[in-house]
């Protein structure tokens, strides 16, 4: 093999190195959340769904990103009495901030935590001041 083909070779094993270097980070599931790994996110939500996988997905007003539960239909929460405390209110989600390939502005989406009027409907972070829920 020549100088070149060596050269190739080098090339393409160091982007291959980084494309899974970027695929693991995408794709590492959430667990162990911590107070440092969320972001604080306001806003009114306009609409509030089941989602595939026992998911509950919240819209935000003027917002374009995907909010969601996950699994959230298996804890305490139901569409309906969401529907009935948090639709067309304003509401502080905590989701979880990671940088990855799909969301580099690192909201993930993904709600930790949920608070409308102080009141925490439901909270997934460990070492948080508040209680979890789960």
């Amino acid at each position: 093999m020549g100088k070149i083909g060596k050269i190739y070779l080098s090339i393409i094993f160091v982007l291959f190195i980084a494309f899974m270097i970027a695929v693991i980070q995408t794709f590492r599931p959430v667990r162990n959340v911590q107070p440092d790994d969320v972001m604080k996110i306001e806003g009114v939500v306009t609409d509030i769904q089941e989602g595939p996988g026992f998911d509950i997905v919240l819209i935000l007003k003027n917002d374009e990103h995907y909010y969601y539960i996950n699994r959230g239909l298996q804890y305490q929460l139901t569409l309906e009495q969401l529907r009935t405390d948090i639709l067309n209110k304003k509401v502080t989600l905590y989701g979880i901030k990671r940088w990855t390939i799909f969301t580099r502005d690192k909201n993930m989406g993904h709600i930790s935590k949920l608070i409308i009027d102080n009141d925490v409907i439901f909270n997934e972070i460990d070492n948080d001041e508040h209680e979890k829920t789960i």
